[in-house]
Parts: C-alpha cells; sequence; structure tokens
C-alpha cells in the first residue's frame, strides 16, 4: 500500500508538470485558455489513460482536475466548469475504451480513433454550454488527440513491446549501435521543414504543403505508421515554430497539423498493412513449397514401402507357388500332392492379406462403403485397442453425405495418424474420438490420458507435422495441448476444417 501511494504521488507530479507545460504550448498558439486546454493537454490525458492500468487514473485525473481549478480560481472563470464537465464524460468514453485497448497494433489503432472522436464531440457539447464556436472546440479536441495519443502508443510501444537486454557485466564491452543514418536523416527532414516554412518565396508559398509530405512518405514508406507519425510531429514542430513568418491563423494552423498527422497515420498505416500482407503471402508460399516436398517425399515412401511388399512378400510368394505346383505336377504320391496344395493354399492366403493390406493403405475400404465413422471403428479394432486394455469412444455427429472426399480422407488419416502414436507411444487406458459439425466448420478431436507428448515431439516427431501442413493445406486450424494448463493430463488434439 505504502509503494502504491508513492506510485500515484510520483504519477501526479508527472502528469502535473506534463499537462501544465502541454498547456503553456497550447495557449501560446491559439491565444485561448479554454481552447488551449483542449488542444494538448487533453490529447496527452487521452493517450495516457489508454496506456495506464486504471488504479493510476485517479492520479491522472487528479492532475488534471488540478490544472483546471486552478484556472478556475487563479484566473476568475467559472465557466471553466465545462472542461471538469468533459473530463468527468471521458471517464466512461475511455473507460470503455480500455477494455477493448488489447491485442494487434490494428486493433489499438482503431480503438484509439472512435475514442478520439468520442472524446472530442463530448469535449464540444460541454463546450457548448457557455461558448459559441464549436468548430475551433472540435478541431482542438480532434487536433491535440490525433498529434498525441498515437505518440503515447508509439512510445508505450517501443518501451514495453520490445525486448531489452539485461544490464550485465558484460553489456559495456558491446558496441553501441547510434544509428547514425536515422539520426541524420530524421535531422535532414527536420531542416528541411523549418526551411520550406520560412525561406520560400511568397509566390511558391502556396507548394508548401506539398514539400511538407515529402519527408512523412518517406519515412512512411521506410517505417510504416510509425515513421509517419514520427514526421507529422517534425512537421508540426516546424510549423508552430514559424507561425508568426507564415502568417497562418489559427485555424489555418489546427487544419494543417491535424490533415497532415491523420493523412501520414493512415498512409502509413496502409504501406504497412501491405508489407504485412506481403510477408505472410511469401510465407505461404513458403509453407506450400515445403508441403509440395513433403508431399511428395511422402508419395515416394509409399511406392517404396508398396514396391518392397510386392518384391518381398508377395514375389517371394508366387515364387514358391511356382515351385510347389511344378513339385505337384512331377510327383505322382498322393499324400505329397496333398501337402504342395496345402503348402500352395497358405502362399496364396499370404498374398491375399498382403494386398489387402496394401490397399488399405492406399485406401481403406471401409472409409467408402460403410462410411467415416465405420471407418474409425474398423481402425481402432485394427489396433487391437480392446486386447491392449484401452477404452475406446467414439462420438460422430456429422452429416456423411454431404462430406466431400477431400475431407473425409483427411479427417480419417489424422484420426490414423493420431490412434497409431496413442498405440505406440502414449501408454493410454482411455482414448476419445469425438468429430462434429458446427456452423461451416468439421471439429476433430482426440484425446487420451497418457504420458503426453514432449515440447519437440509435438514440433517435430511423431507425424504430427504432416498432420499440421495438411490441415493447413486446406486451410483448416490444428492444435496439439499436452501437459499444459490448458490439457494437463494426457493430449489432446484438436483439427477445425472448414466445410467448402
Amino acid at each position: 500500500m505504502h509503494k502504491y501511494l508513492i506510485t500515484l504521488i510520483y504519477t501526479w507530479i508527472f502528469v502535473a508538470c506534463c499537462l501544465f507545460s502541454l498547456w503553456v504550448l497550447s495557449d501560446h498558439f491559439v491565444e485561448s485558455s479554454e481552447l488551449a486546454i483542449l488542444l494538448f493537454p487533453f490529447g496527452f490525458r487521452i493517450g495516457l489513460i489508454l496506456h495506464s492500468p486504471k488504479k493510476y487514473w485517479s492520479a491522472i485525473y487528479g492532475a488534471e482536475f488540478a490544472l483546471i481549478l486552478g484556472h478556475i480560481f487563479l484566473f476568475n472563470r467559472p465557466e471553466f466548469i465545462f472542461l471538469i464537465m468533459a473530463s468527468l464524460f471521458s471517464i466512461v468514453i475511455l473507460s470503455v475504451a480500455h477494455d477493448y485497448y488489447h491485442g494487434g497494433q490494428w486493433q489499438r489503432l482503431r480503438v484509439i480513433g472512435i475514442a478520439i472522436i468520442a472524446t472530442s464531440v463530448t469535449n464540444t457539447l460541454c463546450y457548448s454550454l457557455y461558448y459559441d464556436d464549436l468548430w475551433s472546440a472540435l478541431l482542438c479536441s480532434i487536433t491535440g488527440a490525433i498529434m498525441l495519443a498515437p505518440s503515447c502508443y508509439l512510445i508505450w510501444s517501443y518501451l514495453f513491446q520490445n525486448s531489452w537486454a539485461l544490464l550485465t557485466a558484460d553489456f559495456i564491452h558491446k558496441p553501441i549501435d547510434l544509428r547514425n543514418r536515422h539520426l541524420l536523416l530524421y535531422l535532414l527532414l527536420f531542416i528541411a521543414s523549418i526551411f520550406i516554412q520560412t525561406g520560400l518565396p511568397d509566390e511558391l508559398r502556396r507548394f508548401a504543403p506539398f514539400c511538407l509530405a515529402i519527408p512523412i512518405i518517406l519515412l512512411a514508406y521506410r517505417y510504416g505508421w510509425q515513421g509517419a507519425l514520427l514526421a507529422t510531429l517534425f512537421n508540426s514542430i516546424a510549423l508552430m515554430a514559424t507561425q508568426s513568418n507564415v502568417g497562418f491563423s489559427m485555424t489555418d494552423l489546427l487544419l494543417s497539423l491535424s490533415a497532415q498527422t491523420l493523412t501520414g497515420v493512415l498512409l502509413g498505416a496502409g504501406i504497412q498493412r501491405q508489407r504485412e500482407l506481403n510477408l505472410q503471402l511469401t510465407q505461404e508460399l513458403g509453407r506450400n513449397k515445403n508441403l509440395s516436398k513433403q508431399l511428395i517425399k511422402a508419395e515416394e515412401g509409399v511406392r517404396r514401402d508398396i514396391a518392397r511388399e510386392l518384391h518381398d512378400e508377395i514375389g517371394q510368394n508366387i515364387t514358391a507357388i511356382r515351385i510347389q505346383a511344378n513339385m505337384l505336377q512331377r510327383n505322382d504320391d498322393v499324400l505329397a500332392k496333398h501337402g504342395y496344395a496345402k503348402t500352395i493354399e497358405e502362399l496364396s492366403l499370404n498374398i491375399y492379406d498382403t494386398t489387402r493390406g496394401l490397399l488399405n493403405r492406399l485406401r481403406p475400404k471401409a472409409l467408402d462403403d460403410l462410411g467415416l465413422e465405420s471407418a474409425i471403428q474398423q481402425l481402432v479394432m485394427d489396433l487391437e485397442f480392446e486386447s491392449q486394455n484401452i477404452k475406446t469412444s467414439i462420438y460422430c455427429k456429422i452429416d456423411e453425405p454431404n462430406l466431400n472426399d477431400t475431407l473425409r480422407s483427411t479427417l480419417f488419416r489424422i484420426c490414423q495418424e493420431s490412434l497409431n502414436n496413442i498405440a505406440k507411444y502414449a501408454k493410454a487406458s482411455e482414448v476419445t474420438v469425438s468429430l462434429f459439425q458446427k456452423n461451416n466448420e468439421y471439429h476433430l478431436l482426440v484425446c487420451d490420458n497418457g504420458i503426453g507428448l514432449k515440447k519437440e515431439a509435438v514440433k517435430h516427431g511423431f507425424g504430427l507435422v504432416g498432420i499440421q501442413e495438411r490441415v493447413q493445406a486446406l486451410g483448416g486450424i490444428f492444435n496439439i495441448a499436452s501437459g499444459d494448463n490448458t490439457y494437463k493430463d494426457g493430449t489432446k488434439l484438436t483439427v477445425i476444417l472448414p466445410k467448402n
């Protein structure tokens, strides 16, 4: 409790100093105390609240209330009470936004955008109770929030989403990478932005916005939305620093700041999204290439095994039958002929059994004649689970007539591989196979209470890689849980395949 109170005090002091500094900066440009608070202080508060645990919100809002109350009493401005109202309403809005502020960066950026719009509208409605210039209030709220809320996310992402090296004695011997080229590029772009605002002649002044877009495009192309945001911040500093020289009005300045920030972030987000899609496509192509290699390897393996069976079993048995038949023809002894005939019968049965086994490996007859559920039951019988004291339960609730042949064979092969692994390695006493249809997906669950799998086996062995690649090739989802928090006893294999 003591540490928590100390943290609250330090947070209050830090936020109060930041809000006061931002208010002074805002008041210099908009020359209106009430609009100055709506500009940078409220925008900073949105970004800070979204990235802070709710237990520290009291310190953040306490610092903001202190700033507003100081204006009310020091400058005798009772109408500033609308700022208190806007802050109180924002607690509800940002509390809801904070609950959805998780996941990837696109989800977070969407939440930031919605929170900016909602709080800006709320600020404008509260502002309308005492003032008439609603457009300025809305513009200030949106501009400040667009500039500072994504910047807070950028800083938070850099500090808490990256892997940091441990500060050890060996760390001092590592060379420091200052990224001089990056720093030089930032500096040149910043200088170019100031020169464009101050150095262009009057007849070329109208081309200044187009020139300011160049650093945004460059950094967006190089670093995505983060680079575009940095570029817009550079341009914003240049615009505010040269405001008196270029003669911008407050509305022009705010419009320029908000437009270039929004355009830069959206442009950078689009470029970054395109790169991510290209990367995903490259990964999928590589995965498909590996899958093709695995399929070719598996096909050659099956051909090799069949050729070995044909040569070693069927070929030798046929040769033996020919020898026995030749002996039968030459020998007139009735008892000897009876022995030759019995040997030929046994060899023929061996050929039949071998051929049947090969055909089942290529395509189980029960799968075509009896259906998927019966084929799985036959598989359990062939694996002799009952003789191994393994209790097996099979639940199948799917519409088999509408199940296409590819999915039918895939589901069977997955069951075959899984049950084979259980019979060989799991040392289980209970096995459950569940196959059901949900919405437009087929769900297959294979569970056992055995000894589980090691992480190395999950990633590399026991035919699981082949199952995963087969499922991914059909656009499905593969998951296996063994010995973790989600499934502690035994192993649970889950496969979800789309219907079409």
